[in-house]
C-alpha cells in the first residue's frame, strides 16, 4: 500500500538510452548469477583536469587516485581503464580509443570533468559524465539524450557545507556504474517463461487490447536488441513430460518436506492451507530449479498450475512461495508470464541486490493510496538475510473453492513495515519507456491503519 506523491505516473522516455535504459533512475543499481558466462564488467574512465587550477587555492581536491581507489571498492566486478590526462595520458590517444570500444568489448564509458570534445561522449556505450560542482557544465542535453549518456556529479574540492550531500553525490555515481554491470549481466542472461499461453508476454487487464502480428517476434527481439537477454518458452508438455519432474511430483521428497518444514516454522502461522499443500508448493520450488538447470536460465516466469495432465481441481498449485524462496538466493522467479517485470527485477537484483514484487495496481483515491497486490512478493525486502513477518495461507484463485482442503495451495501474506520508501517501476521494451512512481508503505493490522483488518485478509 503505498500513498500517492504524484497523481500520475512518470513517463521516463528512455528510446535515447537504448540499451542502458534504466540508467535515467539512479536509485537502482546490484550483483546476480548468470548461467551464460559474465565476464568483469570494462569501463574505460577518462580525467580531465578541473577548475580551479593549483595556484590558484592552497585548497586540495580529492584525488584521481583516491577516487579510484574509492570506486573501486565499491564497485565489485568492475575492471576500470584509466586515462588520467592531467597525468601521462595524451588527448589524442583517447579521441583513437574511444571509436574502438565497442569492438574491444568495452561495457562503458565514465569522463570525469568537462569533455574536450564531445567525441568522448559518443562512444556508442552507457556513458557517465561526471560534472564537477563549480566548474564548466557546458554539454548541450541533446547530446546526453542522443548518445546514451547520464550526469553524474561530484565535489572533490568540498565546496558544499552538507557532507551528506556530498556522499549522495558519490553514492549516485556508484549506483550508476552498478547499473552499467547489470545491463553486462542482462546481456549473459536467459529467461525461462513456462506459459501455454500463445504468447511468450502474457499481458491482462485491458479488454480491448490485441497484440500485434508477429508479437512474440517483436517483443522478443525487442529484449535481445535492446538489453541482450535470450528467453526460452516451454509449456505443460514439456514440464509434465520431464522425467527429474515425474519422479519429484509423484514420490516422497526429503528435501520438499524439510523446505516445507523451515517455511511453516517461520512463519507468523498458517491458516485456510494444510500442510500438504505447502510440501507441494515446495516440490514446485524444487521442480523450477531443475527447469533452470535444464534450460541453462537464471531467471524464470513460472505460469503453469499443475505438474500432471489433465490436472483435477485438487491437483491445483502455484509457485507463489516458491517465488519468494528463489528471492532469498538472489534469483529472479515470477509466478507470471510477464517478461516486461521480470526484466524490471532483473535490473534492479543485478544491480542494488534487492528483490521485488510482482502486483496488481490500482489505486483508491478519497484514501490517497495505490495498492498493489499479488499472491507473492519477497520475504527479504531489503535483500540479504533481514526478513519480515508472513502468514501462510491459501490461494485466492484455487480450484477448490473451500479452505483447508486439498487443491487449496499455498502464499503468503507478508507484513512489512510502515513508511518504509518504495518505489513501483517497469520497463516496457517494445515502447522504450518507464513507468515510474514512488510512496510510502502504510500501517497494518494497527490503529494507524487506513483501512479495517478485513481489507488485508482480502487481499
Amino acid at each position: 500500500m503505498l500513498p500517492i506523491n504524484r497523481r500520475n505516473f512518470i513517463k521516463i522516455g528512455a528510446g535515447a538510452l537504448a540499451a542502458n535504459m534504466a540508467g535515467s533512475i539512479p536509485l537502482f543499481a546490484g550483483s546476480g548469477s548468470s548461467t551464460r558466462k559474465t565476464e568483469t564488467a570494462k569501463i574505460y574512465t577518462i580525467f580531465f583536469g578541473i577548475a580551479p587550477s593549483k595556484d590558484d587555492t592552497h585548497l586540495v581536491p580529492l584525488s584521481n587516485e583516491e577516487l579510484m581507489r574509492q570506486l573501486k571498492r565499491d564497485c565489485l566486478g568492475v575492471d576500470f581503464t584509466i586515462r588520467d590526462l592531467t597525468k601521462s595520458a595524451k588527448f589524442d590517444t583517447v579521441l583513437n580509443e574511444i571509436g574502438d570500444l565497442q569492438r574491444l568489448n568495452y561495457d562503458g564509458v565514465i569522463v570525469y570533468g568537462w569533455p574536450r570534445d564531445y567525441k568522448v561522449l559518443k562512444s556508442g556505450l552507457p556513458t557517465i559524465n561526471i560534472s564537477i560542482i563549480n566548474d564548466f557544465m557546458n554539454n548541450p542535453v541533446k547530446i546526453y539524450h542522443e548518445n546514451k549518456v547520464v550526469p553524474a556529479f561530484l565535489d572533490p574540492w568540498k565546496f558544499s557545507a552538507s557532507v551528506k550531500n556530498i556522499n549522495l553525490m558519490y553514492n549516485d555515481l556508484v549506483e550508476k556504474i552498478k547499473l552499467i554491470t547489470a545491463l553486462k549481466k542482462l546481456r549473459a542472461s536467459t529467461i525461462l517463461t513456462v506459459t501455454d499461453n500463445p504468447f511468450v508476454n502474457v499481458t491482462y487487464g485491458d479488454a480491448l487490447k490485441q497484440s500485434p502480428e508477429k508479437y512474440n517476434e517483436l517483443i522478443l527481439d525487442a529484449i535481445l536488441s535492446t538489453l541482450g537477454t535470450k528467453v526460452i518458452k516451454i509449456g505443460s508438455d514439456e514440464v509434465c513430460s520431464d522425467k527429474e519432474i515425474k519422479e519429484l511430483w509423484f514420490n516422497e521428497s526429503k528435501r520438499a518436506n524439510e523446505i516445507a518444514k523451515r517455511w511453516i516454522n517461520n512463519a507468523v502461522k498458517m491458516i485456510n492451507t494444510i500442510e500438504s499443500e505447502v510440501v507441494r508448493s515446495a516440490k514446485c520450488y524444487l521442480a523450477m530449479k531443475l527447469l533452470m538447470k535444464k534450460y541453462e536460465a537464471n531467471s524464470m516466469a513460472f505460469h503453469i498450475r499443475a505438474f500432471e495432465k489433465n490436472p483435477k481441481p485438487e491437483d491445483y498449485v502455484t509457485p507463489a512461495l516458491a517465488t519468494s524462496e528463489f528471492q532469498k538466493h538472489s534469483i529472479v522467479a515470477k509466478c507470471q508470464s510477464h517478461l516486461n517485470i521480470i526484466l524490471s527485477e532483473m535490473v534492479l537484483q543485478f544491480a542494488l541486490g534487492i528483490p521485488s514484487m510482482l502486483g496488481d495496481f490500482s489505486v483508491d483515491i478519497y484514501n490517497n493510496t495505490s495498492m498493489v497486490q499479488h499472491c507473492e512478493g519477497p520475504w527479504n525486502p531489503w535483500g540479504g538475510e533481514k526478513t519480515v513477518p508472513y502468514i501462510i495461507t491459501d490461494h485466492r484463485e484455487r480450484r477448490v473453492r473451500e479452505r483447508s482442503k486439498p487443491g487449496v495451495s499455498a502464499a503468503s501474506w507478508i507484513l512489512y513495515p510502515p513508511d518504509e520508501p518504495v518505489t513501483i517501476w517497469q520497463l516496457d521494451v517494445l515502447k522504450k519507456e518507464i513507468l515510474f512512481h514512488v510512496g510510502k508503505t502504510t500501517p497494518i493490522y494497527t490503529k494507524d491503519s487506513i483501512y479495517k483488518d478485513h481489507l488485508w485478509e482480502m487481499m
